[in-house]
Formats: C-alpha cells, sequence, structure tokens
C-alpha cells in the first residue's frame, strides 16, 4: 500500500467522521496536491464539512472559494455568509475579508458600509495589517467617515511596521504631502524604499519621482530610471510614461528612442493620453526609429478625441495636406476647429481661412472673420492680410455679430476648467 493511499484512506475517514481540524487539513491537501493527488471536489467537500462544524479557518477558506469562484460557485452571499461566521469567532482575516466584501458590494448601503468599517476597525485591532492599511486609507481619504489624517497616520504606522508594503508607501505619501504629520521628503523616501525594495509597484514610482527631481534624496536620474523600469515592468502606468520621458530626453543619459517609443506604446495603448501624443509624434518624424506615419494617424487620433489640442492640430494638418493620407476638407476643417477652440493659433488661422473661401464646408465669412481675428490677436501676422479681405465681403450688421463673437469667446479648455 502506497503513501498516497494510505493518506487518501486517512482522508476518507475525516470526511466521514474526522475531527473538524482534521478535516481541514485534508481539504488543503486535496485542494493543494500535497500527499495525494490533487482533487478539487474532495477537498471542497472535506472544507465544507469542517466549515458545517464551525472551524473558522475552513469557513474563512470556504467564503474566500465562494467569493471567486474556485471550486464552488460564485456566490457573493454566501461568501459573506461563512466569512461572518468566522469572523464571529475572531478570524481577523475573515474580519477584513468580511469588510471587503460589504464595503465593495455593488449597491451596499450606507449601513452595511458601516459595517464593513467595523470590521475593518477589528481587524486592525487584532494586528492584520491589510486591516490596518485599508483602514488607514478611509480615514486619509475621508469616505464614510470624517477625514482623520492622525488615525490614518497610525494605522499605517502600524502597517509598515509589520513589513506591509502598502502601508509602508502609504506613511510614505503622508511624510511626502505633509498630510498629518510635518512634511519630511526624507522620511517618505524611507518609507517609499523599504515598500519598494518589496517590489511594491507604487512605492518604486514614487521613490523614483523623488529621485528625479532630487527631493529628500540627492538628484539622480539613473536610480529614478531603474526604479522607474522596476514599477513599468509590473504595468505602473506612470512609470512606465516617465521611464519613456527619460529615455527620450537623453541629457545626461544616452538618449534611446526606441525604448522610449516602446515604454510610451505600453502607456499609450492602455489610455495614457500624453504617451499617445509621444507615440504619434515619434512615428510622424520618425525620430531615431523608422517612420510609420499610419501608426502616427492611429496615436494622434486616439489623443484628439481624448481633446488633445496638439494632436487636433496635427491631425488637421495631415488631412488638409493630403500627405500619407488622402486629403479630406471636411476632416481637416473638423481637427483645426477642435483645435481652434482650444486656443491653438495656427489652428485658428487655418480654421479661418478654411471657412473664408469654403474648403471642407460652405463659406462663413462671420466665423472666419471671427476665428482669423483671435489668430491675428495670438502673433499669427498672416491673418490681418485675410481678415482685411474677409471684411470687405461683410455687412455692418455680419461685422458686429463678428466682432460680439470675438469679445465673447473663451477657449474651451478653459470653458472645462471653469465648470
Amino acid at each position: 500500500m502506497t503513501e498516497a493511499t494510505v493518506t487518501a484512506d486517512r482522508a476518507e475517514v475525516s470526511l466521514q467522521g474526522g475531527t473538524p481540524e482534521a478535516q481541514f487539513s485534508f481539504a488543503l491537501m486535496y485542494l493543494n496536491g500535497r500527499g495525494v493527488p490533487r482533487d478539487e471536489k474532495q477537498g471542497v467537500a472535506l472544507l465544507e464539512k469542517a466549515a458545517a462544524r464551525g472551524y473558522a479557518e475552513a469557513q474563512f477558506h470556504l467564503g474566500a472559494r465562494h467569493a471567486t469562484g474556485q471550486g464552488v460557485a460564485q456566490d457573493a452571499d454566501k461568501a459573506i455568509a461563512w466569512c461572518r461566521k468566522s469572523a464571529d469567532q475572531g478570524h481577523v482575516r475573515a474580519q477584513y475579508n468580511l469588510g471587503l466584501l460589504l464595503y465593495s458590494r455593488k449597491g451596499a448601503s450606507a449601513l452595511e458600509k458601516k459595517e464593513a468599517i467595523d470590521w475593518f476597525e477589528k481587524a486592525a485591532n487584532g494586528g492584520y495589517a491589510g486591516a490596518q492599511n485599508n483602514l488607514g486609507l478611509i480615514y486619509a481619504n475621508g469616505v464614510e467617515v470624517p477625514r482623520d489624517y492622525p488615525k490614518a497616520l497610525d494605522l499605517f504606522a502600524r502597517a509598515a511596521a509589520q513589513g506591509d508594503a502598502a502601508g509602508q508607501n502609504n506613511l510614505g505619501i503622508l511624510y511626502s504631502t505633509g498630510q498629518g504629520v510635518p512634511q519630511n521628503h526624507m522620511q517618505a523616501a524611507g518609507w517609499y524604499a523599504k515598500a519598494a525594495a518589496l517590489g511594491y509597484a507604487a512605492a518604486q514610482y514614487n521613490l523614483a519621482d523623488l529621485y528625479e527631481i532630487g527631493k529628500g534624496v540627492g538628484q539622480n536620474i539613473d536610480i529614478a530610471a531603474k526604479w522607474y523600469r522596476k514599477a513599468a515592468e509590473q504595468g505602473h502606468l506612470k512609470a512606465q510614461f516617465s521611464l519613456a520621458q527619460i529615455l527620450a530626453r537623453g541629457g545626461r543619459r544616452p538618449q534611446d528612442m526606441t525604448d522610449a517609443l516602446f515604454w510610451y506604446r505600453k502607456a499609450a495603448e492602455r489610455g495614457h493620453v500624453e504617451a499617445q501624443l509621444q507615440v504619434a509624434k515619434i512615428l510622424d518624424a520618425g525620430h531615431g526609429v523608422e517612420r510609420d506615419t499610419t501608426e502616427a494617424l492611429r496615436f494622434y487620433e486616439l489623443a484628439a478625441r481624448q481633446e488633445i489640442a496638439e494632436a487636433q492640430f496635427r491631425l488637421g494638418m495631415f488631412y488638409d495636406c493630403g500627405v500619407d493620407v488622402d486629403k479630406d476638407d471636411e476632416m481637416a476643417l473638423h481637427w483645426y476647429g477642435k483645435a481652434a477652440e482650444q486656443d491653438v493659433a495656427r489652428a485658428q488661422y487655418n480654421f479661418g481661412l478654411m471657412l473664408a473661401y469654403g474648403q471642407g464646408a460652405t463659406a462663413d465669412p462671420v466665423k472666419a472673420w471671427q476665428w482669423l481675428n483671435l489668430a491675428e490677436a495670438a502673433g499669427v501676422q498672416r491673418a490681418a492680410r485675410h481678415r482685411r479681405s474677409v471684411e470687405t465681403r461683410l455687412s455692418g450688421q455680419q461685422l458686429a455679430a463678428a466682432k460680439a463673437a470675438v469679445a465673447e469667446w473663451t477657449p474651451k479648455n478653459k470653458r472645462l476648467r471653469d465648470r
């Protein structure tokens, strides 16, 4: 008889009537394939037996499995019920998970969120670092409770002291911003460094940022790039963009446009709008890489649709000139108009010209005068001659309307900011 057979026989005995502790132990063996062939069905059956007999650790594991749908049907209500049974017995991880399940539940009521915070408090007081950090965030952000930075600081410090990377990073943020404690970038750097060494991407990014600007540490672009790269490789969006900027900038470090484009593109594909613009510009110019206007246009449009004025203007130029893309006056007029609304003087000039001479739309001398006047005021000297030419075609009433439009005009980006 093999050892695995003996173990399986013991597991069968436990399934039928062993102690809940033994049932739980054998459940883990089957679930992990440790000492016996992995058998999730048998493992869950043993877990359910132990949980039904009141074993808190089994209840916690069963609740966690129902929350994720691992080996059992995903069921939020069952997850909450099992976690609650375990939490009521003082199981700190169950208390924390119960808090998470209640707090993040879709359509959670204020009462459920209050109960969630109570469970976070219990788990935090029980020494669970994850709960301490999570509760600290709630107090730091003033979510569902009055903002309390000193309490947040204490909770983050308790988590950090246990080696919790998230708590260390959040403690660093409070020192960096001076919230609840005197601002101290050196202290912030120290906590970021601890969390960064544990592989925490957000802390790696924060530490890199301090090295790049030289706050709390000596400015060191090489070290900044090292930590940005570590965070970027873990998918940290801002780190990907910041690393790309350092690589593209060069200066004291050798410029590497191929690597810069790689990281800009990573961030751009995930919706980082400034990265989208940079990818487009690099590919458009063929700056250090092979020129690719098709991809440049794609990224210009992605950025333009997120209201980046420079991308809108450059798209207008592409369609206006018909270089590397079919000439399309309607599209050129559309994108020039978008950029003009954001106070791009050259776009205002081109938009006014197209309206003046009926390119892309029926000629509109009143609007043409308005945009040419704005471009002229912004320093586009060529706009004056065309504005005067358009003015000869306007009646007194039309000229008054055009002047009124100029007086009332406010850049779109300012209107958005002032809302």
